[in-house]
């Protein structure tokens, strides 16, 4: 029984012919359409449009809680990174104080593991108050501490380090983690910005934070992201409590360097902040760079109301402003969603109504369908790219027969013209292993019809999902039928062009058991126009130039030859053979010989050289002459492939296979597999869409026995 898997070509009669279809098919659709659903389509689509605001509300209302809920993430996240770098800085200043005199080696012990688990903090400082009279012997014991170039200073007047100028007392860095050459030695008190911090984390007795400056050893770098320091005072024996005491008490300072841009990335990354740009500016220092930004340039980005959130951000004494605000591609789902319930309503409405009066032209269709031409439709089998195919009963005669129609909703001329080419060529084919044409026409409303032989077996790809692969005895069998069946099409002019397992299919024919028939001439090319008079029923040259010359790829890949490929046009008989042996492969392996996701990697391997011996990839052994006249198939260049089918089938038959493959064996076979249960067990083990022909083939045998 044939696929249906047929192209077409284009004429003046068909482009009528499909012009009156129609324009049929619309009037009686038209008919059947009734006041009564056309207003129940304009109150669904009415009511779709109301969804669809609805929807849109309640899509934005959700894209405002989304963004202000990720906005108050991330708040909360930057509070909690500043809040941990300031108890860090605490832990530091205790640790300080509990000490009379903690040593380099004790301060890098102390404040590494600090560093590592809050890699955003630039580093951190022990500045010790060093009197005037105190500086020479300061410095010298320093020095003397393996820091022999140390000395206090500060910048002078053209920006370069110079010896810090007298004064009461200094505050220099003494102790730094990371250490920094620029840096140690540096006198706080000659800056008036970072003085004045100390001095207010001094006379508070609490960690005071600085306005954004830039680091002693960022000086003269590009492109610097500013850094914010955090003085913690430390006192001699401790707090005295009141700010004139605290003059005297002073120890020093543990001073945090961080830098707020990499802490404010580290937060961002830890909760979901996409979708979110941000700025994070300190009110006392709006002239400079933003403590923080992201993405780079957010500053310019424009802003949406309703979409932009400002928070105070708390670091010590010092209130930072975070103002969190939707990218511009970010937080606009809500018009998609409503535009989509909208369509869907509409597209619903709509095709209900046209389901609705389409299933009452349907239905009027059937009570006039029953019947095609003097053929009785019994039952659907199937349905392929271009036809539908039915088991139907003639008239008259009784006979079973598939009946193929022109699949519904198939247009153009060039559908119908390679639908009545298929029937006219193979309509000129005889062989036994042919699948044999009855008759064709057109039904009442023009739909094109054509009556073939009801054949009830499986195809070969069915077969090896089944069975696993074949003997090498029941492969010289059946590929020897099919050589039959090409050698006659082949002396007529015609090459198939899509031999493939899923084409032969094998049945009990006329009490022949393993009887092969090939399928589906819907490919079919004429190579002897102009060479030879034309073959009963074949169409002209100019039809098959239009249909089949036209260099489009047609076939199956993994069957293919090469030059069916590389040059569609010109294909000769020899493509056939190689199509078939490659089928010999199939079934002896289980797979192709040349696999492949696309017709481009299945061309590599072609191009690669022959496939696995048959020695190695078969199940079965197979003799060695059957193993050459499938390899000399497959051959890439078509001049060293068997010059005809029947040249294939003398080699065939010269192959010394045992066990042999005859009647007796076919017999056993079918006998003990039947079609019912070969058709239901395969069902389980191949594709989905080949599931339906199976269990038809099954409940059809055991319902006609």
């Amino acid at each position: 029984m044939s696929n249906g898997t047929g192209r077409s070509g284009s004429g003046p009669d068909t482009s009528r012919f499909t012009a009156r279809r129609l324009k049929s098919a619309f009037f009686l659709w038209r008919a059947a359409v009734r006041g009564t659903d056309v207003l129940a389509a304009i109150f669904l689509v009415a009511l779709s449009l109301g969804l669809g605001a609805y929807v849109f509300a309640r899509a934005r209302g959700a894209s405002h809680l989304a963004f202000a809920q990720r906005a108050q993430l991330l708040q909360a996240r930057v509070s909690e990174k500043l809040s941990s770098a300031l108890e860090n800085l605490s832990m530091l200043q205790s640790s300080i104080e509990a000490s009379d005199r903690a040593t380099r080696s004790q301060f890098r012990l102390l404040v590494y593991p600090m560093l590592v688990r809050n890699p955003y903090i630039h580093s951190f400082a022990w500045l010790p108050v060093v009197r005037e009279s105190e500086r020479l012997a300061y410095e010298a014991q320093v020095r003397a501490s393996h820091l022999a170039s140390y000395a206090i200073w500060e910048r002078g007047p053209d920006g370069r380090p110079a010896p810090a100028s007298p004064r009461a007392f200094h505050v220099p860095i003494y102790y730094m983690e990371p250490p920094s050459a620029l840096a140690l030695g540096f006198d706080i008190t000659s800056d008036e910005m970072r003085w004045g911090t100390a001095g207010k984390a001094r006379d508070r007795a609490e960690i005071v934070a600085s306005p954004p400056f830039e680091p002693v050893g960022d000086a003269g770098k590009s492109q610097v992201a500013p850094a914010v320091a955090a003085y913690a005072p430390v006192y001699r024996p401790g707090d005295p409590g009141s700010p004139e005491a605290r003059l005297t008490a002073i120890r020093g300072f543990a001073v945090a360097v961080f830098r707020v841009g990499p802490l404010v990335n580290k937060a961002a990354s830890d909760v979901d902040a996409s979708g979110l740009g941000l700025l994070l500016r300190d009110p006392d220092a709006l002239k400079g760079p933003p403590l923080a930004e992201r993405p780079l340039g957010a500053a310019s980005l424009p802003r949406r109301p309703g979409f932009e959130l400002s928070f105070p951000v708390q670091c010590a004494s010092r209130t930072w402003h975070l103002d969190v605000f939707a990218l511009p591609a970010a937080f606009l789902p809500q018009k998609r969603i409503a535009l989509e319930a909208a369509s869907a309503g509409i597209l619903a409405s709509l095709i209900g109504l046209i389901t609705v009066t389409s299933l009452r032209t349907i239905s009027r269709l059937r009570r006039q369908a029953e019947k095609v031409g003097p053929y009785h439709l019994v039952a659907r089998l199937g349905h392929g790219a271009m036809g539908v195919v039915w088991e139907a009963r003639h008239a008259l005669l009784r006979r079973p027969t598939a009946v193929k129609l022109l699949a519904p909703g198939t247009e153009g001329e060039r559908s119908l013209a390679r639908f009545e080419r298929e029937v006219q060529l193979t309509a000129g084919l005889t062989h036994p292993s042919t699948i044999a044409i009855y008759d064709y026409g057109r039904t009442a409303d023009g739909v094109f019809y054509y009556a073939m032989e009801l054949l009830r077996g499986i195809n070969l790809l069915q077969l090896v999902a089944f069975d696993g692969p074949l003997a090498p005895g029941r492969v010289v069998h059946l590929l020897r039928q099919a050589c039959g069946a090409l050698s006659e099409a082949h002396a007529a002019g015609l090459i198939h062009r899509d031999i493939k397992p899923a084409n032969l299919m094998i049945c009990v024919y006329g009490g022949i058991p393993d009887f092969l028939k090939v399928l589906d001439f819907g490919l079919v090319k004429d190579v002897g126009v102009g060479e030879r008079a034309p073959a009963p029923g074949a169409i002209n040259d100019h039809g098959d130039a239009a249909l089949s010359q036209d260099g489009s790829l047609l076939g199956t890949p993994l069957y293919m030859a090469p030059e069916g490929m590389t040059d569609p046009s010109g294909v000769d008989a020899r493509a056939d053979l190689f199509a078939l042996g490659a089928v010999g492969y199939f079934l002896l392996t289980g797979h192709s010989p040349f696999p492949g996701q696309t017709a481009i990697e299945v061309f590599k391997k072609e191009r690669q050289g022959p496939p696995t011996p048959l020695s190695e990839a078969a199940r079965h052994a197979v003799p060695a002459g059957l193993d050459e006249a499938i390899q000399r198939c497959l051959a890439f260049d078509r001049a060293d492939r068997p010059d005809s089918a029947e040249t294939l089938d003398g080699m065939l038959q010269a192959c010394r296979v045992e066990p042999s493959w005859g009647l007796a064996e076919a017999r056993a076979w079918w006998g003990e597999r039947g079609p019912g249960a070969l058709a239901t067990a395969a069902a389980e083990r191949v594709e989905p869409e080949e599931r339906g022909r199976f269990l038809m083939l099954s409940s059809d045998h055991r319902s006609r026995g």
